[in-house]
């Protein structure tokens, strides 16, 4: 999980500057402090932009949010209201509503109640919490997960929990709840998994625009494990919302291993599209990827191909990635098309660990240090039949020390006929803002986004969001200041 950090307050002002068709603006500098110092952009409307700000980066407790005018002026800042003690899920933008997701525990009925408050465009709640679900108590542990998702269309919402299906039980509970734009319940569902709850990871979740809804999970395989990574099985779970039923989908094919994978809605195609990398089991490197297509009209798994070609003329073409395998690439963004391929963002991002001897007093003394490296972007476009029909690869190399990556490895603007891969040139020190532009018929467009010589920066990649069809807004480091920008394509 990465870390956004903030500062706690902000007096700003519009810069602007015209580069390559895109319009930059930059909120006032302010000084860093550490109170409140991680971030979550919410979103943008009419209204203005919304920012949560917290003390840690899990978001639950003593959260502040503000909202910023069309100029990026900070106009509110207040605590979110709550009238009880409780933990904050999610908070979501859907037209002129902020609505909170919160977690509370019922002392009268010993259960966990989940609850959606809503607040007005002046960070007011409006009427009273609803009552979205309520679980025992004796249920919930450390490895429970609940995750509240929106559709596309915002008609449709989801709230589910996976958590231990009884005290001593070797199964695991979904609990599914389905609610319609008024927060009014449409189903409400339990599904009993026969593995450990702490056996299982969760990749993702999703809900289509007619209520339908998706979870890729996975677990041990077997008791062996293997010398890389710990042998998985992955299955996708789909809920279907006119049937009322649940099917299992099991991902790829026998004996391949996967390294790391994803999935996406195609709203336009009905179909849920799954990709990614994997080695023949039993082996370390990674051979190829995968493709998988589950129709949701009919249910039914129409598509699953293994590609072990592509990639590798892929490399061949492009002189300086010769070096570049598919180990440590990591799924970063997957964008549906329209005639039912996809568009791939993957990232190189690997751990080294060095040992270094330092003395105290003559006494020596041993520490270890944590490099963390993210490296090339893979960019691939593929068709219907997973295929691939042009890609790229963006070279870059970004390494610090014991930070966390912070302003390492990229963020994403999708527009109706490329994407953008932004990312710093210099992570150490504020500098050049880079855009790579990869459009639909594989050209390939790097840029100097922002010059350093007309703005020193360095943008934070994983707190920015893409809050329209033609804007992306990011959290910065500007002139040693802290400032909010605004991207316009």
């Amino acid at each position: 999980m990465f870390k956004h950090k903030l500062l706690s307050f902000f007096l700003l002002f519009i810069f602007y500057s015209q580069i390559n068709a895109q319009t930059i603006e930059f909120g006032q500098g302010v000084k860093i402090k550490n109170k409140n110092n991680y971030s979550l952009i919410i979103g943008s409307n009419e209204v203005g932009s919304f920012v949560l700000r917290a003390k840690d980066y899990n978001f639950k407790r003593d959260v502040l949010i503000e909202k910023y005018n069309s100029k990026l002026a900070l106009e509110i800042s207040k605590e979110i209201p709550l009238s009880i003690p409780a933990n904050i899920e999610k908070t979501i933008l859907i037209g002129q509503n902020i609505i909170v997701i919160i977690s509370a525990k019922n002392n009268a009925t010993n259960k966990i109640d989940f609850l959606a408050l809503k607040l007005d465009m002046n960070l007011n709640q409006t009427g009273n919490m609803a009552m979205l679900a309520s679980i025992d108590e004796s249920l919930i542990n450390e490895n429970s997960t609940t995750a509240f998702k929106n559709s596309i269309n915002n008609k449709y919402f989801s709230l589910s929990i996976l958590c231990k299906t009884g005290r001593k039980s070797s199964t695991t509970s979904l609990f599914l709840y389905g609610f319609n734009e008024s927060l009014t319940q449409i189903y409400g569902k339990v599904f009993e998994i026969n593995e450990l709850i702490e056996d299982i990871e969760t990749t993702n979740c999703e809900l289509d625009n007619e209520g339908n809804f998706f979870t890729l999970l996975d677990f041990p395989k077997t008791n062996k494990k293997k010398r890389k990574n710990e042998n998985r099985k992955f299955v996708l779970y789909s809920y279907f919302n006119a049937t009322s039923t649940m099917l299992e989908f099991d991902v790829a094919k026998p004996n391949i291993e996967i390294d790391d994978i994803g999935f996406v809605i195609n709203n336009l195609k009905k179909q849920v599209n799954i990709i990614g990398f994997y080695a023949e089991e039993n082996e370390l490197n990674n051979k190829g990827y995968f493709f998988q297509t589950i129709d949701i009209n009919s249910a039914t798994n129409t598509k699953t191909i293994l590609d072990t070609t592509s990639l590798k003329v892929l490399r061949n073409n492009i002189s300086f990635s010769k070096n570049l395998d598919l180990n440590d690439i990591y799924i970063r963004k997957i964008i549906p098309r329209s005639d039912g391929g996809l568009f791939l963002v993957a990232e190189k991002y690997f751990l080294t660990r060095q040992s270094y001897t330092y003395y105290v007093n003559g006494f020596p003394q041993t520490n270890t240090r944590t490099i963390y490296n993210y490296n090339d972007v893979l960019l691939l476009s593929l068709n219907a039949d997973g295929l691939m029909e042009n890609g790229d690869i963006v070279n870059k190399e970004q390494q610090t020390v014991s930070d966390g990556g912070f302003y390492s490895s990229i963020t994403n603007f999708v527009s109706n006929d490329a994407i953008y891969t932004i990312y710093n040139a210099d992570v150490t020190q504020e500098g050049d803002v880079l855009s790579c532009k990869f459009d639909v018929k594989g050209k390939t467009e790097n840029k100097i986004l922002v010059k350093a010589i007309n703005a020193s920066l360095l943008i934070i990649p994983q707190d920015s969001k893409q809050i329209s069809a033609t804007s992306l807004l990011a959290c910065a480091i500007r002139d040693k200041r802290f400032t909010l920008m605004r991207i316009n394509f």
